[in-house]
């Protein structure tokens, strides 16, 4: 999820439980439950689509509902006492979820009900109940947050719905307790043997081609198709586990499908085993990654669009991340937008690009072996992150491998560096803020990081608000 620099006020759960009080807060987040690394992601979500809707929005997160009560009865008393949309001209929204039942209520004022209609509410309750016990629930919260705004300011044709993915059944992320719950602890073995699981398909006029550009036209119909299974022959190893951990129903491809399109003619540029399909600026798209196999065949690689590339929610043209990305220069060839530097520059880079195909598990095990034998050593740590990173993107295995590494080796600031990316992308702002502000403290010479620090500390100073 990107991240604007954004900011919300956090009430305390104890507010909505007494009379509501002459001053409150601009911004209503309550969250109850042990998770908070995304308070700062849903305050900014808040407070973007009030901006861009005018309409108020209160986000509680519970770790449980209050004793002989149901989910319905709770919304509305918390609607009321909270008084959502008393300063915006009787339009508020309330976003409700107890963690424990794993409900969700959405509640909207009279005056929003005509854009904002039950069926549609009890479509992304449902919903929820689906993403709220993925590794990303934050994702779902803000684009919930900020998709209903658009359906409140009258932009109803061009919101997506969500539901479930139709091959995700509804065992799929049975066994966990959701990470809004006790954290999420889910194994690479756990997600290959429900992957395993799943009902035949009929794949087969997916597969990848001997060349790029057929495979990209495959690729693309799928998308077109609402076709999201994480067996599609033409995908990476890793990047079928991506989308077992970042499921994405029919619609939300069916989007992606569009606005690729939108933005052709799209360019195929090729650097060794690479290809990278470039759409036209000014389109919010990330570039598609495909991957050249031993075999001969062309494959997608869609977790390196998310870990060689970023978009900013405040920027329609994406940016590369890392200045060793053999794309850079062939993307400042054609003058594209944000082609000047790459984002973290020098100060961290891509790991080196294994033949594929092979086996992902039995490569995470051989790094494992090595953990095991030398559990002092932290590069071998930032060796696995990499691996779950540049290949799946899983970001919350990634982070732990780091966060060891950087514990073991607290000197290295390319492993800082790494973490900086990595809570970016996992929306958790307050832990890439102590990191950025380690290494501002730590390098007199580099007045970049230290203005970034202060630019980002500054932005997301919410005291005032």
């Amino acid at each position: 999820m990107a991240i604007a620099l954004l900011g919300v006020v956090v009430a305390a759960w104890a507010a909505w439980q007494r009379p509501a009080e002459s001053h409150r807060p601009r911004y209503i987040l309550i969250n109850e439950t042990a998770q908070h690394d995304h308070d700062l992601a849903f305050r900014m979500s808040l407070k973007l689509a009030e901006k861009q809707s005018g309409i108020e929005n209160a986000l509680v997160l519970l770790a449980s509902l209050p004793p002989s009560k149901t989910i319905e009865q709770t919304a509305v008393e918390l609607f009321n006492r909270l008084r959502i949309g008393a300063r915006t001209n009787g339009r508020g929204i309330l976003y409700l979820y107890s963690a424990r039942e794993n409900l969700m209520k959405i509640e909207v004022s009279y005056d929003l009900e005509g854009d904002i209609p039950d069926i549609y509410c009890h479509r992304l309750e449902e919903a929820a109940r689906t993403y709220m016990l993925s590794e990303i629930p934050q994702d779902f919260i803000s684009e919930l947050i900020i998709t209903t705004n658009l359906r409140g300011a009258g932009a109803s044709s061009d919101v997506a719905q969500w539901s479930r993915p139709r091959w995700l059944g509804s065992d799929f992320l049975s066994g966990g307790g959701g990470a809004l719950v006790h954290g999420y602890g889910r194994t690479l073995a756990e997600y290959d043997a429900a992957i395993r699981r799943l009902p035949k398909a009929q794949l087969s006029g997916y597969a990848p081609a001997s060349n790029a550009e057929a495979s990209l036209e495959r690729y693309l119909t799928s998308l077109a198709a609402g076709v999201g299974d994480p067996r599609l022959p033409l995908l990476t190893e890793g990047s079928r586990l991506f989308r077992a951990i970042v499921p994405r129903d029919e619609a939300q491809l069916e989007r992606i499908a569009e606005f690729f399109r939108a933005a052709s003619p799209y360019r195929v540029l090729f650097a060794a085993d690479l290809a990278l399909v470039v759409p036209q600026p000014d389109h919010s798209n990330l570039p598609l990654l495909l991957r050249r196999g031993t075999d001969g065949l062309w494959y997608v690689d869609e977790a390196k669009s998310w870990t060689y590339f970023h978009r900013f929610e405040d920027n329609r043209n994406f940016l590369v991340k890392f200045s060793d990305n053999p794309f850079l220069a062939p993307l400042r060839a054609l003058r594209l937008p944000n082609m000047e530097h790459a984002i973290y520059g020098a100060h961290a880079g891509t790991p080196p690009l294994p033949a594929y195909p092979f086996s992902l598990p039995a490569a995470i095990g051989a790094l494992e072996d090595r953990i095991r034998e030398d559990p002092q050593r932290a590069a071998n740590y930032a060796a696995l992150g990499d691996l779950y990173l540049f290949e799946s993107d899983w970001l919350s295995k990634a982070i732990a491998c780091y966060e060891t590494a950087s514990s073991l080796a607290p000197g290295e600031p390319a492993y800082r560096w790494r973490l900086v990316d990595l809570y970016l992308n996992a929306s958790r702002v307050d832990r890439m803020l102590a990191q950025l502000k380690f290494l501002s403290e730590r390098a007199s010479a580099d007045s970049q990081t230290r203005d970034w620090y202060r630019y980002y500390k500054k932005e997301y100073d919410f005291g005032s608000d």
